[in-house]
């Protein structure tokens, strides 16, 4: 009977603990309300929330950005296929934003997700990142988050994407090219 006790002691404490290590991968679907911080060469956040309206041909996104307004962006199924670039700037208030079939917003195309995967390496936006490796955890909702960490091969830019091949999220990027940086904050 100890020996019984025992056994499922352990085997308890085995299943947890690989179920702490695990990394988390938020769902991203056709209602997903994700939200950022943004910084601008000046330093300052500033709240963005995108609300995911649609997945697919295409894929819309509601934004709000405070104290600045709101909009909308599509994406076509071709960006999100194979889009070679993102869309960073801040788009204008009350429009519907469409971009073109090589830009994508807050995420990379499964074309590049697929290169990151095989190659340890890919291009976006004209930039050659390679994955490294990071000490450094992202957190959400106190999990660390899933993600590959990639830096420009020029040393100028740092992304760190989802393990999501079906939407590659950008959860945090550093020295964007575009003078741009983003922070996830929370998906829901």
């Amino acid at each position: 009977m100890i020996m019984k006790k025992l056994s499922l002691m352990i085997l308890a404490l085995v299943l947890g603990t690989t179920a702490f290590g695990q990394k988390f991968v938020p769902t991203i679907n056709g209602n997903s309300v994700i939200s950022y911080t943004f910084t601008q060469n000046d330093g300052q956040p500033i709240p963005l929330t995108l609300t995911i309206t649609s997945l697919g041909a295409p894929t819309k996104m509601d934004w709000s950005i405070d104290g600045y307004g709101n909009g909308s962006y599509e994406m076509s199924a071709k960006a999100l296929e194979s889009g070679k670039g993102m869309s960073i700037a801040t788009p204008q208030p009350d429009i519907l934003t469409k971009l073109p079939d090589y830009k994508t917003v807050a995420c990379i195309s499964k074309e590049a997700f697929n290169n990151l995967v095989k190659t340890q390496a890919f291009e976006y936006d004209d930039l050659k990142y390679s994955v490294t490796k990071t000490d450094v955890s992202l957190m959400l909702n106190d999990k660390p988050l899933d993600v590959f960490h990639a830096v420009a091969t020029n040393g100028k830019g740092e992304l760190w994407i989802l393990n999501n091949p079906d939407f590659p999220l950008i959860c945090k990027t550093k020295d964007n090219a575009q003078g741009v940086d983003l922070n996830l904050v929370s998906v829901k």
